[in-house]
């Protein structure tokens, strides 16, 4: 990085660059005027109060945090959506009936489109919608809406272009007043028009990302022809590239303020590089390099940023990026693997290549897409419904002759909390729906075309079902070991089993040791319990297959915990289970194996792994956490031995991956000795973040994960 941008870090970390909020007054009689256009009217005086994001030694320039916009503003921090702060104050991090708990949503606005069209391109699309709308007041009230928070844009963009204009008169050093009147000049271009240049088209970005702050999805795909073209008739050089990227991401990483307990998480901005484009190639280009260069560079722990491998990336792709990866004390990259994730998407979303292509990852690990909404934001527990099995329905599993038999039971209890984690879903979204979000949703595919709020079902391109289950470990491992130990190996009788468990083990501490012991544990490439876990996977396919939300969006499934710790939330309220686990105790996230019961070793996991579902309905939020042992990653040849393995993992089916190269004992001592370990950063739930600043779930979550040595 150069020296500009050096000192811009070192403000960054230190300093609030966004300016501060300046309240303002609203006219009372606003209240008069159909909901989504007093929105708008009092979004455009909120915004255009504000002072331009423009720190000292600014290329760029933009709209501030709209965090603190006291009427609904940005979808995803919710800013002023009141009926959303309502359900969180009586959902979030609050397990209902120990099956769901609200949790949060992320999306990701049409960039691609904005630098394609400009907003005045959005206003011809809004004037050929109404055709569609004559006589409908509501639609037509958001049509009008949308249309008035355009031309607020368009007043702050002035706004901009007038402050640097002013700064440009002031300026005393050439070179600076030249790249200032050169930025007033984007500013009369961007976002209103077309972006023509690759510099218009990153100010376009940095300008337009508070009005969706959550992931700036495939730049090294929008972006690229610019670039491209610049670099060929020379009138871009690669540095001046880097510097502006450089820039955005400053922009990016400010968004969340060093005050906020979530200062430290990556998952704030999460965006990909590489993956299919709409010919079927593999997408990772120039532009994909120097953005991974650019952001190496930086100290920041955000954006973030995961490579979507496919069957053409090449393995010197794939070696490079791990390569940095193993380098960044920051840990801002992970692998997503496009195969399973797009046939998914064909299979169950029924989408088109050209647009399944297209999809991203955002926060997390969600998939979405560009100008698209993930519609998850539940979080349950899966194990209940075994529980409930080996309650409720006690005196009939007690006279089931084989596993097949029992299974059949399970599946009908499977299936009912099914059902009411899919109602809770739509109960969560219902208590979103009562907000109205217009500027968010300008940005958003379909909100135009369907003249409605992205929170009321407006947005098409849209991620629907995404309930995130805890516990998927352990319910696999647990019908394993009713197999095993009841019904094929007849080593003990359900009722005894069952006695254990109401007693949570006591007394039978000897039969929890023998299936921890004996146990055949998922993750290890044994077909046993691989096959528990396909059929688990096909049972959840057959419930989702052909359903739908109340958005009529199709539903897929995850496993990640996020922030929070629901896996341990849900753990506390949850008895004894059949894998040894005592009551009370942490469940499981994630697809992989802990604890150690991963015995045959490193590639043994990661197979079992790849081929658990083969219906595509776990490629939701799902996410793979893998410890590999310090030493491999500290010599090249162990180093060359993990690139091959994660390039198989791959091209056996694996959907997602993220990896720690800390030792047990590290984490631990990390723990007494926080002042020591502060920079400590890992690879969480699909985010990195500072360990010692990690909720001590968590924290026991990351030493529990096994160091695997590279074979």
């Amino acid at each position: 990085m150069n020296d500009r941008i050096r000192r811009m870090v070192e403000r960054v970390q230190k300093e609030e660059l966004n300016p501060n909020v300046v309240q303002v007054e609203f006219d009372p009689f606003d209240e008069k005027l159909a909901e989504p256009m007093r929105i708008a009217k009092r979004l455009t005086e909120f915004l255009n109060a504000q002072e331009p994001f423009f720190p000292e030694e600014s290329n760029l320039i933009g709209v501030p945090r709209l965090s603190n916009c006291p009427v609904p503003g940005d979808i995803f921090t919710r800013s002023g959506h009141p009926a959303f702060r309502e359900a969180v104050g009586q959902y979030y991090n609050k397990p209902q009936e120990n099956l769901c708990t609200l949790e949060w949503q992320h999306s990701n606005a049409n960039f691609e489109k904005v630098i394609r069209l400009g907003l005045n391109g959005y206003i011809r699309e809004i004037n050929r919608a109404r055709k569609n709308f004559l006589g409908r007041r509501d639609n037509l009230a958001f049509l009008a809406a949308l249309e008035m928070m355009i031309r607020g844009i368009s007043l702050f963009a002035d706004k901009c272009r007038t402050r640097v204009l002013n700064q440009a008169g002031n300026s005393s050093d050439p070179e600076r007043r030249q790249t200032l009147l050169r930025l007033a000049e984007h500013c009369l271009q961007v976002p209103m028009n077309p972006a023509r240049t690759f510099e218009e088209a990153v100010q376009c970005v940095f300008f337009c990302f508070e009005f969706l702050p959550d992931s700036i999805g495939r730049a090294d795909q929008y972006l690229h022809p610019f670039f491209r073209k610049e670099i060929d008739d020379h009138t871009l050089t690669r540095d001046h590239a880097k510097e502006l990227l450089q820039e955005l991401f400053i922009h990016i990483h400010a968004h969340t303020p060093n005050s906020s307990g979530n200062s430290d998480r990556g998952a704030e901005s999460h965006f990909v590089i590489g993956g299919y484009t709409r010919e079927h190639e593999d997408g990772y280009n120039e532009l994909s390099e120097l953005i991974l260069e650019s952001m190496m560079e930086l100290p920041l722990e955000r954006p973030q940023v995961s490579l979507r491998w496919t069957n053409k990336t090449p393995r010197a792709i794939l070696r490079r990026t791990m390569d940095r990866e193993r380098h960044d004390p920051k840990k801002r990259i992970a692998f997503v693997n496009d195969e399973p994730r797009i046939a998914s998407m064909q299979k169950i979303n029924h989408l088109p290549f050209e647009v399944a292509c297209d999809y991203i990852m955002v926060g997390c690990n969600e998939p979405a897409y560009q100008g698209g909404i993930s519609l998850g934001g539940n979080t349950c527990n899966i194990v209940r419904s075994l529980l409930n099995t080996l309650n409720k329905r006690r005196s009939e599993i007690l006279e089931c002759p084989d596993f097949n038999a029992f299974y059949t039971i399970y599946e009908q209890e499977f299936f009912k909390d099914l059902e009411l984690m899919l109602e809770y879903s739509n109960r969560f979204n219902i208590l979103r729906s009562r907000d109205c979000n217009v500027l968010s949703s300008l940005f958003l595919e379909g909100c135009i075309e369907r003249a409605e709020s992205a929170t009321r079902g407006g947005a098409k391109l849209a991620r629907g079902g995404g309930v995130n289950l805890m516990g998927g470990t352990n319910l696999i491992d647990s019908l394993t070991v009713i197999r095993q130990f009841v019904y094929d190996e007849k080593r003990v009788t359900l009722e005894r089993l069952l006695a254990a468990l109401d007693a949570d083990w006591k007394g039978a501490e000897d039969l929890r040791l023998e299936i921890l012991r004996d146990g055949r544990f998922f993750g290890n490439h044994d077909e046993y319990s691989d096959s528990i876990a396909r059929r688990l996977n096909e049972s959840l396919y057959r419930f989702a297959e052909d359903r739908t939300d109340l958005f009529g969006t199709e539903l897929t499934y995850g496993n990640l915990t996020g922030y929070n710790p629901h896996f341990a939330f849900f753990g506390s309220l949850t008895g004894a289970t059949p894998d040894g686990r005592v009551a009370g105790s942490a469940l499981t996230f994630g697809s992989g194996q802990v604890y150690g019961k991963e015995l045959n070793g490193i590639t043994s996991h990661l197979l079992s792994v790849a081929q658990m579902d083969p219906t595509g309905v776990l490629c939701g939020n799902t996410i793979m956490n893998l410890t590999v042992d310090n030493s491999t990653v500290r010599n090249e040849e162990g180093f060359e031995k993990l690139v091959l393995l994660i390039e198989t993992y791959f091209k056996a089916g694996g959907l997602h991956i993220q990896l720690n190269y800390l030792s047990r004992e590290e984490l631990i001592a990390a723990k007494a000795d926080q002042e020591k370990y502060k920079n400590l950063r890992v690879r969480v739930s699909g985010f990195s973040a500072t360990f010692v600043k990690l909720n001590e779930s968590l924290q026991e979550n990351i030493i529990a994960r096994t160091s695997e040595e590279v074979e």
